[in-house]
C-alpha cells in the first residue's frame, strides 16, 4: 500500500511577498517523504487585497462570506499569486511542484451552500476526481491544489480548504492508500485553556472546549473537515506546527469510533 502524505497549509504561512522569503518553508517541505500533495488557504492575504481594494471582508463563525467581488479576490490570490509564489519556492528546492486549484481537471466540483446564512459563492464538495491528482503524483509531482472549485456549470466557488484537503484525503483513502493528513497551524495544535497542546482530541472533547469558548472561529471548520477525514479511515489525521517539519507534533485527531 503507498503512503501518502497531504498537508494542508495555512495561508498565514505563506505571508511573504516574494518566493524567495518562502525558502526556509520549502525547504522543509522538500524533507517529507513522496509522494506528497499539498493543499493550501490565503485567507488572509485575501482579507488584506480586500480591504486595499475597498472590499468589506465578512465571517460568519469562521466561515467566509463571499460575494462576487470577493470571489474574484479569492481567485486571484490563491489560484493566482500565492500557488504561484510557493511553486517556484518548492521548485527553487528540487521539489517538482505543480500548481493547480481545485476545479482543475474537475478534481471538485461543489454545490453553492443553501441554508439560512447567505454566503454567497462558497461551495461545498458535491463530487470529486481524483484521476488526475494521481497522474500527476504517479509522474513524480507534488501537486499544490488552491481551493477554488466549480459547480459544473461554469461558476466558480470559494470552498474551504480543509475541506478540500479533507475531501481529497479521504477519496485517496478510498482507493485504499495509506494517508497521512496533516494541518499545518501557527498554534501547533489544538490547545487547552492553560494554553498547552493537547495530543489527541475526540469529538467529546471538542464540544467541550467549544462550549467553553477555547476553540472558535477558524479552527471550528478546520476542526470539522479533520474529524470528517478521520472518520473515513485515513490512518492520520493530526493538527501540527509547520516550522518543526519533516517532524510531527501536535494533536492527532481521533475518529469518532475511538472515541466512543
Amino acid at each position: 500500500m503507498t503512503t501518502l502524505h497531504i498537508l494542508k497549509l495555512g495561508g498565514e504561512l505563506l505571508s511573504s511577498d516574494r518566493s524567495s522569503d518562502l525558502a526556509p518553508l520549502a525547504s522543509q517541505l522538500a524533507q517529507l517523504p513522496q509522494p506528497l500533495l499539498i493543499v493550501h488557504g490565503g485567507g488572509k492575504q485575501s482579507t488584506a487585497l480586500a480591504q486595499q481594494l475597498g472590499i468589506e471582508a465578512r465571517f460568519h463563525n469562521g466561515r467566509r462570506i463571499t460575494d462576487a467581488a470577493m470571489l474574484d479576490v479569492l481567485v486571484m490570490t490563491t489560484a493566482g499569486l500565492l500557488n504561484k509564489r510557493l511553486v517556484a519556492a518548492l521548485l527553487a528546492e528540487g521539489v517538482r511542484a505543480v500548481g493547480i486549484a481545485a476545479c482543475d481537471g474537475n478534481i471538485i466540483c461543489a454545490a453553492k451552500r443553501r441554508g439560512t446564512v447567505e454566503f454567497g459563492y462558497v461551495g461545498d464538495p458535491i463530487c470529486a476526481d481524483i484521476a488526475p491528482l494521481r497522474a500527476l503524483l504517479d509522474a513524480g509531482f507534488v501537486p499544490v491544489v488552491a481551493p477554488i472549485t466549480h459547480d459544473g456549470s461554469g461558476q466558480l466557488l470559494n470552498t474551504n480548504a480543509d475541506t478540500v484537503a479533507a475531501s481529497i484525503a479521504a477519496l485517496f483513502a478510498a482507493a485504499e492508500w495509506d494517508v497521512r493528513l496533516w494541518f499545518c497551524t501557527p498554534s501547533g495544535g489544538v490547545r487547552d485553556a492553560c494554553g498547552e497542546i493537547i495530543p489527541t482530541l475526540d469529538r467529546q472533547q471538542l464540544a467541550m472546549l467549544t462550549e467553553r469558548g477555547i476553540v472558535r472561529d477558524g479552527m471550528l471548520p478546520k476542526l470539522e473537515a479533520a474529524f470528517a477525514a478521520a472518520d473515513c479511515g485515513i490512518a492520520e489525521v493530526a493538527i501540527i506546527a509547520a516550522d518543526l517539519l519533516p517532524h510531527v507534533r501536535g494533536t492527532r485527531i481521533l475518529p469518532s469510533r475511538r472515541a466512543e
